[in-house]
């Protein structure tokens, strides 16, 4: 056994610029690695750090998180039935706006997958022997020392609803999700960047290892259940789950695991062993394990320090729906899409009675505003002139959401004494703004949906095999380019197509640099004026 080293070329990308493409990015299967040389010295010369995308920033992470739907043509709207122009409304459930913390989520990741790659180095072995007998040709592994400490992960922990899972989504379309580095000529080592294992109701131990299983032959695009085959069938205890789990890690150097709703884990029929056997596979391998769902279902999972700690960094992902000017903000973001006669403007009361009727959840906000429009239709179509004030936006929101109305209370309730909590210990609170995601341009945002629909009506006649949502986050690429507003439609739509079908674009200009603050606290170099 001895340690794999090998001399890789730099690629030429812009400090801001991913080193892969949109199509590389989304792609099931691996790609090709591409490696950039790190600002940090600690970094040089580990391919495993170095072929990463670096975290996006600035308008890049602004850009990324914002996923906005094509405009709405009014005019058009009314040569259609009234089923037709409902099913319009039913595109805000594509929507994404941009949340505080998915600014401090893109950077804690990194730093996390960074921390499990530090930990470990990849080994090759010539001519195994086993058991007396030897074997031809190589293996190669990738391991920690088991006496080191263990990296830690990151807890996302909020309201359901709150946005953790489709921000976990818009993390990882950055990302391959499996690079194939090559040592040598004919030599491959595969690394997955990451997993994420969405838990099941009711679900045990057992199956969250099938589940890892299932996850990694998912992103090498196995037509067949190869490796969670390999997990259930030929292991019968837990504990030959959790070596065969390790032995994957190692094979396919798995940089960082991400159990989602572990709300959904069966608390009651599963031993305290179960959870030891979870953190000692991260002991093992160097794995980074993070988590996330809501947070008494991570005070169950990891009640004890030595087990909490495993995790790392918390990130709560609901301190935004207790900040009223940012919810004000974001309603005044989802205002851009109206399906009324009348544009609604932006008022306290309308601001106020949605918070109240949502607790300040996006995706509740979301979801109450299409059914407003859609009930606004409905109501036009049977000559029915509707107002949306306060006793309109209440109505709907018992209508369809009656039996969210206690919840929304409590979490309401909560909130208000969270609040008080926080006069009392204001001296000792942290800078909230610290991570804060800098906040969008609205006219900006209505520029680029109404691009986004002209370009949508050029490409999906010609090339169906592309969904909308594909087109829309390659126009997003593409507006996100130096002159871009100086483009024309057709243009912009020709680059799109290049992303989409992978073919090599010109490189962007490099902005300027700014100038580095003195400061040696990364929070500075980090942070963002919010304008």
């Amino acid at each position: 056994m001895q340690e794999l080293n090998w001399i890789y070329k730099y690629e030429d990308v812009a400090s801001d610029e991913n080193q892969y493409t949109y199509e590389e990015c989304h792609r099931i299967g691996p790609v090709d690695a591409k490696y950039v040389r790190s600002a940090n010295e600690d970094f040089v010369g580990n391919p495993f750090i170095e072929a990463l995308p670096r975290p996006r920033d600035e308008g890049c992470l602004v850009n990324a998180y914002m996923v906005p739907i094509p405009e709405v043509d009014v005019q058009k709207l009314a040569t259609m039935t009234i089923n037709e122009q409902k099913e319009t409304v039913l595109s805000l459930k594509r929507l994404r706006l941009p949340l505080a913390f998915q600014r401090q989520l893109e950077f804690i990741d990194y730093d996390v997958i960074v921390s499990s790659y530090m930990l470990r180095k990849s080994y090759i072995w010539e001519d195994k022997e086993f058991l007396g007998r030897k074997t031809r040709g190589s293996m190669i592994r990738m391991k920690g020392k088991i006496e080191d400490s263990a990296p830690s992960g990151f807890a996302l922990l909020g309201f359901s609803g709150c946005g953790k899972s489709s921000s976990l989504k818009q993390l990882f379309e950055n990302i391959p999700q499996v690079i194939m580095h090559h040592p040598s000529v004919g030599e491959t080592l595969p690394q997955i960047t990451y997993l994420v294992v969405s838990c099941m109701p009711n679900s045990n131990f057992a199956t969250l290892y099938r589940q890892i299983g299932e996850a990694i032959d998912n992103a090498l695009g196995n037509p067949e259940p190869e490796y969670e085959l390999m997990i259930t069938r030929k292991c019968s205890s837990l504990a030959d789950k959790q070596l065969k789990v390790c032995q994957l890690i190692e094979q396919f150097s798995i940089g960082t695991i991400i159990l989602d709703e572990i709300q959904l884990i069966n608390f009651n029929s599963n031993k305290e062993n179960s959870y030891e056997g979870l953190l000692g596979i991260v002991n093992k391998t160097k794995v980074a394990l993070s988590v996330v769902g809501t947070d008494e279902a991570y005070q169950k999972l990891f009640a004890k320090l030595r087990n909490a700690r495993r995790t790392g960094d918390l990130i709560d992902a609901s301190a935004y729906t207790s900040d009223r000017e940012y919810f004000n903000y974001l309603v005044k973001l989802l205002l851009i899409w109206q399906w009324v006669d009348t544009p609604i403007e932006w008022s306290k009361e309308l601001a106020d009675t949605l918070y109240e009727c949502t607790g300040g959840i996006i995706n509740q906000l979301i979801w109450l505003y299409k059914w407003i429009m859609i009930e606004y239709l409905d109501s036009k179509s049977k000559g029915k002139a509707e107002t949306i004030d306060k006793k309109f936006i209440h109505r709907i929101n018992d209508k369809h959401f009656k039996q969210l109305k206690n919840s929304i209370d409590f979490v309401n309730q909560s909130k208000l004494e969270e609040e008080a909590d926080r006069e009392i210990m204001q001296n000792a609170a942290l800078d909230k703004k610290e991570f804060e995601m800098p906040k969008v341009n609205i006219g900006n945002l209505a520029y680029e949906s109404k691009v986004t629909k002209q370009v949508l009506n050029m490409i999906r006649p010609l090339h169906p095999e592309y969904s909308s949502d594909d087109i829309t986050r390659a126009v997003k690429e593409i507006l996100s380019e130096e002159g871009s507003r100086q483009r024309r439609v057709d243009e912009i739509a020709r680059g799109t197509l290049d992303i989409l079908m992978g073919n090599p674009r010109p490189k962007k200009k490099k902005a300027v640099p700014k100038s580095k603050p003195l400061s040696k606290n990364i929070c500075d170099y980090i942070s963002l004026d919010n304008t």
